[in-house]
């Protein structure tokens, strides 16, 4: 399956790295609860508010994530320390929630626990994956790791539905899963000491991050700020098309991730021929998958094809972004690059989510989630033309994707 030569260590990290990002994604575990949780167990807290409470989760990781890099490059803690925390704390928002389930305020809690968690093991990871591996290994690596997301996804959508229906607190106690795989860090990641005053010296003249990293990151952000809006309103979106079971709206969430795990299986070639077109190609992906929720708001059959197809973008545009930024950085900024691209900027967006597209179409359109996935589709529309634009115009003027002036090759 891999076409690489890694060295005993390295595989070893590459396979803690693919287990770490089957639980990356823990808060689709919890998604198919969201219309149950406004209609039924706090009926007095609207969808928007349960959304939002959900959503402080996106606040936590990206300003957790940060505060983690600064304590690392000050020499105060490790990268490995940050990761083993990280998961701990995942299982432990699992515990939490069995305890402290009753009354609404403790969802917020919940998403602090869950989201310092993820701030600490997204983060960090991804900067020991950039440290550790070379751009061509990286690329092909990235793609499997948007695969195991994916696929992590699935399992935790199919099995949080299936709880939430029992339990609406079910999809906490499945994030207890956290506790084997930071056993499996804290035997696998290499041990490698703090910084020291001396090093922090030598690698304050190595300059700023690049330029287009901010560029990479602002993409993420707009894509996810999109792609959040598929998952957080299935469960809506099939209530009004008359389904109520929370456990469709995980099967929904998991048709959605297989969409993303499949097409990351192809990352590779297709990041290696496309380049940043790629993302274009993402757009695309939403524009279809959106839009088919939008105008078949009552078919079960074409609502499921319509999220796989959504789902695929997400294994275009997350992997290329990543994979464009460790290639941009060196050991001095890694940790900070790794911040922006795997946590300020996916869950800023996905933060942000709710309060642009949520509110902007409640106030246009109502509480139709037809019409907001339409109108999801439109914004997917320009972004892709806005993308397209920007890449044919850098390689127009010679310049690569990643914003480096081409070599001109003479006879």
């Amino acid at each position: 399956m891999f076409k690489l030569k890694l060295t005993k260590e390295k595989k070893y990290l590459m396979i803690t790295i693919l287990i770490i990002a089957l639980v990356q994604m823990p808060q689709l575990s919890l998604t198919p609860a969201i219309d149950r949780i406004a209609s039924v167990v706090f009926p007095d807290r609207s969808i928007n508010e349960v959304q939002e409470a959900f959503a402080l989760v996106n606040v936590l990781i990206p300003s957790i994530g940060l505060v983690s890099t600064l304590f690392i490059n000050r020499g105060l803690f490790t990268k490995r320390a940050a990761i083993i925390s990280g998961l701990v704390l995942l299982a432990c928002s699992g515990v939490c929630a069995i305890f402290m389930n009753t009354e609404f305020w403790h969802i917020r809690f919940l998403s602090i626990v869950l989201g310092t968690g993820i701030g600490l093991f997204i983060v960090n990871t991804a900067s020991v994956f950039f440290d550790n591996f070379q751009n061509d290994e990286r690329q092909l690596i990235a793609g499997y790791q948007t695969t195991c997301i994916n696929v992590g996804g699935i399992a935790l959508g199919l099995v949080g539905g299936a709880l939430a229906s029992v339990l609406w607190y079910g999809g906490y106690i499945l994030l207890i899963v956290g506790l084997p795989v930071a056993i499996l860090a804290f035997f696998t990641i290499p041990k490698v000491p703090r910084r020291t005053s001396a090093s922090l010296r030598k690698e304050s003249g190595s300059g700023g991050m690049n330029k287009m990293i901010y560029y990479y990151c602002v993409i993420l952000f707009l894509f996810m700020m999109l792609y959040a809006a598929g998952g957080s309103n299935i469960s809506t979106h099939l209530k009004q098309a008359g389904f109520t079971n929370p456990a469709l709206a995980g099967a929904a969430v998991s048709v959605q991730m297989a969409g993303g795990a499949v097409c990351g299986l192809f990352f590779g070639k297709l990041s290696a021929k496309l380049g940043d077109l790629i993302i274009v190609l993402s757009c695309a992906l939403m524009l279809v998958g959106f839009g088919l929720l939008g105008l078949f708001p009552s078919s079960i059959p074409v609502t499921f094809i319509a999220i796989f197809i959504a789902g695929m973008s997400l294994s275009c545009t997350a992997p290329r972004t990543m994979f464009a930024v460790s290639a941009l950085t060196n050991e001095s900024t890694s940790a900070t690059a790794a911040a922006f691209i795997n946590s300020i900027a996916p869950s800023g967006g996905g933060f942000v989510s709710p309060y642009l597209i949520t509110r902007t179409t409640l106030s246009l359109f109502g509480d139709s989630t037809a019409s907001r996935y339409l109108f999801v589709a439109c914004l997917a529309a320009v972004f892709g033309i806005v993308i397209a634009i920007l890449t044919l115009s850098r390689r127009r003027r010679g310049y690569t994707d990643l914003g480096q002036k081409k070599e001109i090759v003479t006879a």
